[in-house]
């Protein structure tokens, strides 16, 4: 039950970070093409590569999440290889395992660096909250737009989020409470079988 419920989950999540992932990849592509045409003709815009280099690094975290759900993220694969095979499902639980504990402490310590009870407690007056908690986190903007950064830090909490249900999802399969599809993450489903 639980199981299922994860992966419904991690499957709104996928959803959710391959369109994503799509807009980032565009924007970057447009934000790169259009400083480069335009600096042809003496004309640079310097917000349009900041923004190329926040979609970059937006992008990084939501393709590592769609990596890990897939199970094509990068491997150290030494000790698979001197395992004999049949304990190989048995270290893939353990990673998941790993990587769900990692994803549980990320979201702990987003939890901390946004801090939002210590924002409603200070009634959402940001200044208040600040001096209270020495935390800027809310204010600090970017160096060329002037944009508030916590916009761009909010792909921190939903990335914790995402590889926690991803790799506890990962892990039920492990365990054998659920068949692991052919591509679970989707993204192979316009290729030519």
């Amino acid at each position: 039950m639980i199981a299922r419920f994860l992966c419904k989950i991690s499957f709104t999540f996928n959803m959710i970070e391959r369109f994503l992932l799509q807009v980032l990849i565009a924007s970057i592509a447009f934000f790169v093409l259009m400083n480069v045409l335009l600096r042809m003709i003496g004309i640079t815009i310097a917000w349009a590569d900041e923004m190329a280099v926040y979609a970059m690094v937006l992008s990084g975290f939501v393709g590592a999440s769609l990596m890990l759900r897939a199970r094509i993220d990068p491997a150290v694969l030494l000790l698979q290889e001197v395992l004999p095979k049949h304990l190989h499902h048995v270290l893939r639980a353990i990673v998941s395992g790993i990587s769900a504990s990692f994803g549980l402490v990320l979201c702990y310590l987003c939890w901390l660096w946004f801090n939002p009870a210590a924002l409603v407690a200070a009634g959402f007056d940001v200044a208040a909250f600040e001096a209270a908690t020495f935390n800027f986190v809310y204010t600090n903007v970017t160096p060329i737009m002037g944009v508030p950064t916590f916009f761009f830090f909010l792909i921190l909490p939903f990335f914790a989020v995402a590889i926690t249900v991803h790799a506890l999802t990962n892990l039920c399969e492990d365990l054998g409470l659920l068949d692991r599809g052919q591509d679970p993450a989707g993204l192979f489903k316009d290729e030519v079988q």
